[in-house]
């Protein structure tokens, strides 16, 4: 995509969702610790992190498959979760060969409260990346298993 077309692309999608981007990056979503994910956009505004899904085969699969990936008619719908209901960011636990064997993304979990209910967003992110960051430094931080 050239320069313009990506601004096009983030006016619109701020234009859409009716809020000011704070932050985005590319990032995963997983349904448990033990899926593989789905890739998307991971968008932070002063109310609310939002994922999107990018449907399609990641490249490594596209490898070894010669037809053209399955993209779904209808787009997939975002995951928006108000910042005003996350109780913590919990942070996987450091371990001696993370460095070497961990996924390139830091896996962290999203705690919330919807109604009397404590549930979690499993998400992954460049722990480089400026979302991530900010995330870090509004939420209370937790270190998990």
């Amino acid at each position: 995509m050239a320069q313009p077309d990506v601004e096009v692309f983030w006016a619109n999608f701020e234009q859409e969702i009716g809020e000011k981007i704070l932050s985005r990056t590319m990032g995963q979503h997983f349904s448990s610790h033990k899926s593989q994910g789905e890739w998307g956009l991971i968008v932070l505004t002063a109310s609310a992190i939002r994922f999107r899904p990018t449907p399609g085969e990641n490249w490594f699969q596209s490898l070894f498959k010669m037809a053209a990936p399955k993209v779904p008619q209808e787009p997939l719908s975002d995951i928006v979760l108000p910042l005003a209901f996350i109780k913590s960011i919990e942070l996987p636990k450091k371990r001696f060969f993370d460095f070497l064997f961990s996924p390139p993304f830091t896996i962290f979990t999203l705690r919330y409260r919807l109604g009397d209910e404590e549930q979690s967003l499993l998400l992954g992110a460049d722990p480089k990346s400026e979302l991530f960051d900010k995330l870090l430094a509004s939420l209370p931080v937790s270190n998990g298993k």
